[in-house]
């Protein structure tokens, strides 16, 4: 096989392993496979801690997500730390905080997929200040339990209509 071939072929998998990684909800990506069913096994979850690898990946799956470097917002660490931290030999793991904080933004971002019917539109309103929200950003809102809690409630009331 020639070197042109071999690239080629690399070139397909890696495309077709990036379309699948793309077509995986966030929650899927952070919670790597395991049964994400109850709220008291998500518990669970956050008290192991998320691997710092799963929550990068996790965010790659949103052009906005990376595009504000949601990870510096999660951990509370730079860019730079976190970076010397991806190249540790040993997984490294978020706290219980953290982790809670990387699954509120999986959840909302895949809540805000479903209620607007697809991504794009998704992340256009994350990231529009909103009358309903006093003005604020959804997604400023989101590394906050409370705030979490009143953007959810919001795409409720928009799912089924009853919003100002």
């Amino acid at each position: 096989m020639s070197a042109t071939n071999q690239i080629e072929e690399r070139a397909a998998k890696y495309t077709a392993a990036g379309a699948k990684k793309l077509t995986r909800k966030p929650t899927e990506v952070l919670l790597h496979g395991r049964r994400g069913d109850t709220r008291l096994s998500i518990i669970r979850y956050t008290q192991e801690g998320f691997e710092l690898s799963d929550v990068r990946d996790m965010l790659s799956t949103s052009a906005l997500y990376m595009e504000h470097d949601l990870i510096q917002r999660i951990t509370g660490k730079s860019i730079r730390t976190v970076q010397r931290l991806v190249k540790e030999t040993k997984p490294v793991r978020l706290n219980q905080q953290q982790s809670t904080v990387a699954f509120q933004y999986a959840q909302t971002l895949e809540r805000a997929t479903s209620v607007f019917g697809n991504q794009q539109l998704a992340e256009d309103w994350l990231k529009k200040p909103c009358k309903y929200l006093d003005g604020h950003v959804p997604l400023e809102l989101i590394d906050n339990s409370l705030g979490f809690q009143v953007v959810e409630d919001y795409l409720s009331r928009i799912e089924y209509g009853v919003y100002q």
